[in-house]
């Protein structure tokens, strides 16, 4: 079995991927010098921050923050980097990157989103309790995939993503609260199981990790001193239609630019659906909002 059968073989049976080094130091460098370029541009600007930063569209660049404070901003996450970056969206457009993805989900790919998050130190960044992508943004078929670039090495020190393989074959939990709203969290009483059975995706800077929309993951804290930065790129076969507008690139939001976003395959208006659990996203006290906003002080 060649290293394409053996990647694809296991991504199918644990919904995850970890290649390791798969990007040059030269090029997380450069990355790395503009991530810091845009954050110090951030916080030396003197604006009032409201609702964490507010709400996000596709066509946007956008932060969302840890708190309203503007006199000590701590960034959580910049949407749409790529919007406008042009190294970033380089880096959305990677070769070797794609590569994969076509590997893993089909020849027919649609780019779906981008951010850059920040794990804070400790309690500022706090956990992300664990969730499906899926529950957040469902579709005909399940053939969407998330990619995380490490622009610094990833331990368990500092927060990294953990997973449960094989949970992506499994049911779609629910994500909503007691209130009957929905919050991008599951049922925090299965946390311990949850830990147990979790792998770890960790790595040096450029290494990428991959793994299926209805794979359960979240993150701990991160116990260094950094921010820890991860870029996050998602990708859907192109016969991958939305069943809800998330915000991000949508056919009733604007059709011309979600056509735009088809970076492999042909257009067609026939979608492919396939039999797959699905809990609609609703309803949201909140929409067009971060997991951060969602998830703060919410309990099931």
């Amino acid at each position: 079995m060649n290293s394409n059968s053996k990647d694809l073989s296991f991504y199918k049976k644990n919904g995850y991927l970890i290649k390791k080094n798969l990007l040059q130091i030269k090029k997380i460098n450069k990355i790395n010098n503009l991530v810091k370029k845009i954050i110090s541009l951030e916080k030396n600007k003197k604006k009032k921050i409201k609702k964490q930063g507010g709400t996000q569209n596709y066509k946007n660049y956008h932060f969302v923050y840890n708190s309203n404070s503007s006199k000590n901003k701590q960034i959580l996450r910049l949407n749409n980097p790529q919007n406008k970056h042009k190294l970033f969206f380089k880096l959305s457009r990677d070769k070797k990157i794609l590569s994969i993805v076509k590997k893993l989900i089909g020849n027919s790919i649609r780019f779906h989103l981008g951010k850059l998050n920040f794990k804070l130190p400790n309690k500022k960044g706090g956990d992300i309790a664990w969730h499906q992508d899926w529950a957040f943004y469902p579709h005909t078929n399940d053939d969407l995939i998330t990619v995380g670039i490490f622009l610094e090495d990833c331990n368990e020190e500092n927060g990294p993503i953990k997973v449960l393989p094989g949970s992506h074959k499994k049911a779609v939990l629910s994500h909503h609260g007691k209130n009957k709203n929905f919050i991008g969290m599951i049922d925090p009483k299965k946390n311990k199981d949850f830990v147990k059975k979790s792998k770890s995706l960790t790595g040096t800077a450029g290494s990428v990790i991959f793994f299926h929309c209805r794979t359960i993951h979240g993150s701990g804290l991160n116990f260094t001193s950094n921010n820890r930065p991860l870029i996050l790129f998602c990708y859907r076969a192109c016969d991958a239609w939305p069943l809800i507008n998330d915000g991000n690139p949508h056919h009733d939001a604007n059709f011309e630019n979600y056509e735009q976003n088809i970076i492999f395959g042909k257009k067609s208006l026939y979608p492919r659906i396939r039999n797959v659990p699905v809990i609609i996203p609703l309803p949201k006290k909140k929409h067009f909002v971060s997991i951060y906003q969602l998830q703060k002080n919410q309990s099931i």
